[in-house]
């Protein structure tokens, strides 16, 4: 009798380390898929997120995110069989749902994309009997710069000053900004500064100095902006401008031998609002 009990525990044994062991085996085999992403800012970005070598059945589908605006980890979507969906937490309908879960797909689309949603959002898989498994995909914003060049007029002179301004406004991350002087570059000099914004995007300004000398007026300068969001540089061309006062004055007659009208032509910037003739 005693033989026979333990002939049926080692029997009893052995089947339950074999499908201990299968059941490992099965489960090792679960793969999560998804990958990391970006988007530009008020773009829509899709999460894309696949259960795959399994058989066991999906009961739900649950969606959780750490983002700028929370850091704190909560849930925010859940898919239910028959691709029935409960929003929670804030995102409401910009959350859409556009996986099938009949093919154990997760994957959701976000709208209008905001600095605050970056973060990591996780995509979880509730199995019958093989228990969670879920993947992490972290979602990036970036945001385009706006390239503009503020020019300055400053008076002639032999002081440095500030001869433009060149801004590359709420990027995200920050942009490159430089200036492209060509034959003025031994003759100014840039300085670069940037801003933190609010939103956490970034402000970036070059800053064009030099002598307001006569004969910088009407050069050319080429101030240049780069981000990983632009396919291309960005190139914002300007001209200097210098003030000064007129210096010579030249009058020249229609013709050399029988003048019946006179030019007066003078050198300065801007040019003067009145001429007063007198003889």
């Amino acid at each position: 009798m005693m033989l026979s009990c333990w002939k049926i525990f080692s029997v009893t044994w052995l089947f339950l380390l074999m499908l201990f062991f299968l059941i490992c085996l099965t489960i090792s085999g679960v793969k999560v898929i998804g990958q990391d992403t970006t988007v530009l800012y008020g773009e829509n970005i899709t999460l894309s997120c696949q259960l795959t070598d399994t058989d066991d059945q999906l009961t739900r589908i649950i969606w959780k995110k750490k983002t700028q605006e929370d850091p704190e980890e909560k849930f925010f979507f859940s898919i239910r069989p028959g691709d029935k969906t409960e929003h929670s937490n804030g995102l409401g309908e910009r959350v859409q749902y556009i996986g099938k879960f009949a093919e154990k797909n997760g994957s959701i689309q976000l709208l209008r994309m905001r600095l605050l949603d970056e973060g990591i959002y996780t995509c979880i898989f509730n199995l019958l009997n093989s228990g969670p498994f879920e993947t992490n995909i972290k979602a990036t914003v970036f945001a385009l710069p706006v390239g503009n060049v503020k020019g300055e007029a400053p008076v002639a002179g032999d002081l440095e000053v500030m001869l433009a301004s060149c801004f590359a406004s709420n990027a995200r991350p920050e942009a490159e900004v430089m200036w492209r002087l060509g034959d003025l570059e031994n003759t100014l000099r840039t300085e670069t500064n940037q801003t933190v914004n609010s939103n956490g995007t970034v402000t970036v300004v070059s800053y064009l100095l030099g002598v307001p000398l006569k004969h910088l007026n009407k050069k050319n300068a080429q101030c240049v902006v780069k981000h990983r969001t632009l396919g291309e540089e960005l190139v914002l061309n300007y001209t200097i401008n210098i003030h000064y006062p007129p210096e010579s004055v030249m009058i020249i007659p229609d013709s050399p031998t029988n003048a019946k009208e006179f030019i007066c032509t003078v050198d300065s910037n801007p040019e003067p609002n009145d001429y007063i003739w007198t003889r």
